[in-house]
């Protein structure tokens, strides 16, 4: 009986709590995390104050433009703007070639029926590659679904 009662005098109902209380502690933790979880999404690359010079090129005209663009049509028919090209790889790049306007630019926009045979498409880029044709862009729609998160 006398190890249930507790006589010593540092431990009475008057002494201080000598355990340590974790729960306001973990609150503040959790209250900080949330914070940080909300706030880090908003930091990004695009924090950043840079002043973008502006160009100094002329601007295109939608005609040149137009001849620098090459189609390739569901049927693998390919054109240079409105000018049919040859469907022989060979002859499609001495038309390349032979072209000043991109021989002068060096780049070309690229844009296929979405369904054209692949190989086609590679046709070309082997066809502009040996034409010297150094810069390549790809010409395709937004996909709309993905903008609206659907």
């Amino acid at each position: 009986m006398s190890s249930i009662i507790n006589n010593d005098p540092g431990h009475g109902d008057d002494a201080p709590m000598s355990a340590i209380n974790v729960t306001p502690l973990v609150d503040v933790m959790l209250c900080l995390l949330i914070i940080f979880m909300v706030a880090t999404p908003m930091m990004g690359p695009e924090g950043h104050d840079v002043d973008i010079p502006a160009g100094r090129g002329k601007k295109m005209s939608e005609e040149d433009f137009l001849y620098s663009v090459i189609s390739v049509d569901k049927v693998g028919h390919v054109f240079l703007g409105p000018l049919p090209l040859s469907e022989d790889p060979a002859q499609m790049q001495q038309e390349l070639a032979a072209n000043a306007k991109l021989q002068a630019d060096g780049m070309v926009f690229l844009q296929g029926d979405q369904n054209v045979p692949f190989d086609k498409i590679v046709d070309v880029l082997v066809a502009l590659k040996q034409a010297q044709i150094s810069s390549v862009g790809f010409v395709a729609k937004p996909d709309t679904k993905a903008l609206r998160g659907g």
